[in-house]
């Protein structure tokens, strides 16, 4: 068996028992595309298949927090199950922390914010296993928690839902989901630049869109960017 057949199988390992056997979770993950990482499992001779490079062996391995050579299964723990390999590096640590702000952003016309820096409310903790599975393989340590309020985003986000933003994204990055302030409004909408303009987009279909052109990027800007949300809902029973 050739190290390439190797690395491939370790890498299903790694789907199956630490993804819950599901590619998004993996690419997650990995920070790649779903596509090329599931080219990555394809079998030899299978068309558009690509092999895991050294230098990729080394980024999974990272990302995983297993001993260089894992991967190659020149380790002497290879053969043990991954979640004990991978909590080696964790041990004795508390879990991850996300901190909840005190603030809202408006999925409708704009909350006022009057403070330049929000207070933390309190702090959500995960595993270092689950928030791998969240976060992939971005830095926790800016990633805050806000509330949204309003129906623009619905059903996307709806109101009340905890949105996790990652804060160290205050650019546009490409479409997506952002919070921002605009005219001291802070609000969560879909943004997509067309030329010059960015348009501003609410999920919710009776919401009409709206432009910023360069003359409104003075009181423009990106707090963050929506990696994920969390919907809350209610049973009420008599």
């Amino acid at each position: 068996m050739n190290k390439f057949e190797i690395r491939r199988l370790n890498l299903i390992r790694l789907k199956d028992e630490y993804c819950d056997g599901k590619i998004v979770n993996l690419a997650r993950v990995l920070n790649k595309d779903q596509g090329y990482v599931s080219r990555l499992l394809y079998e030899e001779g299978k068309k558009y298949k690509k092999n895991i490079a050294d230098k990729l062996v080394s980024d999974i391995e990272s990302s995983f927090g297993l001993q260089r050579g894992w991967l190659d299964g020149l380790t002497s723990d290879s053969n043990q199950p991954i979640k004990q390999n991978i909590n080696k590096k964790n041990n004795g640590n508390d879990g991850v922390k996300i901190e909840v702000l005190d603030i809202s952003a408006s999925c409708g016309n704009g909350v006022i914010t009057e403070r330049e820096f929000a207070s933390v409310l309190r702090s959500i903790e995960f595993t270092h296993e689950f928030a791998l599975k969240m976060f992939g393989r971005r830095s926790t340590d800016l990633i805050k928690v806000i509330t949204a309020k309003g129906d623009s985003m619905t059903p996307t986000i709806k109101s009340g839902a905890n949105v996790f933003v990652d804060t160290k994204i205050n650019y546009f990055d490409g479409d997506g989901v952002y919070v921002f302030i605009f005219d001291n409004e802070i609000y969560i909408k879909r943004l997509q630049i067309t030329g010059t303009e960015i348009i501003v987009i609410s999920d919710n279909s009776i919401y009409e869109k709206w432009r910023l052109d360069k003359q409104c990027m003075n009181n423009f800007y990106i707090q963050g960017k929506v990696i994920i949300g969390q919907n809350i809902e209610y049973i009420y029973f008599d």
